[in-house]
């Protein structure tokens, strides 16, 4: 029996996911049809959610160190190993006016690319659904879901927000992005000041 691409997929991630490895998520056009894929913006418009009125958009790699890793793990609650993270910076006339993150995070079977927007304080500004690829669980993009996230930080118990019905699984994983992202900019920014 052969067998289907979800069915491979879903194992390459379950199988990277137990190991703690990152995988890119790009997918050939047939892969994104087999798993229902929308696509809710490209990254030149979530940037333009993001950091209207920009000069600019620069590109940030961080690489991290252990400290740094255990920091971000221990602030967010989760087993964190990346080695990398990048942030956008919007700026104008020189002056940041924002960070951002686009991250993925599995939802039921398969990632989930979001943005997270930043305030220079370490607030949430804005979280927008990029990529979704699941079936269900898709209810995660409406703002009164998302809104939610708004004014949080490193510092917030992410357990006060509400879940949806059917999403579940779709819900946990954002809150796992997002109080990730927050984390690691309280680590690798805020902290790094002198």
């Amino acid at each position: 029996m052969a067998l289907k691409p979800t069915r491979i997929l879903l194992g390459v991630f379950v199988f990277a996911a137990s190991l703690g490895i990152f995988i890119p998520t790009s997918f050939s056009e047939e892969e994104e049809k087999v798993l229902d894929v929308q696509v809710y913006l490209t990254k030149k418009q979530a940037f333009e959610i993001a950091f209207p009125g920009a000069d600019k958009v620069d590109r940030e790699k961080k690489w991290l160190t252990d400290e740094q890793k255990k920091a971000i793990g221990d602030l967010c609650l989760q087993n964190f190993k990346s080695n990398r993270m990048t942030f956008y910076v919007g700026k104008r006339d020189g002056v940041p006016m924002g960070y951002a993150i686009i991250d993925h995070e599995i939802g039921k079977s398969f990632p989930i690319t979001f943005m997270v927007v930043l305030n220079v304080d370490g607030s949430v500004r804005d979280v927008e659904i990029m990529v979704y690829r699941e079936p269900r669980g898709w209810e995660v993009r409406y703002p009164s879901f998302m809104d939610q996230f708004t004014g949080k930080n490193a510092d917030t118990d992410y357990r006060i927000i509400n879940s949806i019905t059917g999403a579940t699984l779709s819900v946990r994983a954002m809150v796992k992005g997002v109080s990730r992202a927050t984390a690691a900019y309280k680590v690798l920014y805020l902290s790094a000041k002198p």
